[in-house]
């Protein structure tokens, strides 16, 4: 998670993958914005006072990477 100095202001939550081949790249991705939501980081987030938050998940193969932005 990254926050912001001040509550209220921006949070984001990275959740990060390693996929075993490129194949799996975008697969993997959903599972991270999933998983963010599964384990309530976001709720975590909210009750803490923070309105704004942004998540993404990532999966990286090698040197290429699928970024998904998740709700």
């Amino acid at each position: 998670m990254i926050k912001s100095p001040s509550l209220r202001g921006k949070a984001f939550v990275i959740e990060v993958k390693v996929s075993d081949s490129i194949d799996a790249l975008e697969d993997d991705a959903e599972v991270a914005v999933r998983q963010i939501h599964e384990r309530g980081y976001i709720e975590e987030l909210r009750v803490e006072g923070y309105r704004q938050i942004m998540c993404y998940g990532i999966s990286f193969y090698r040197k290429d990477c699928e970024v998904r932005k998740g709700e």
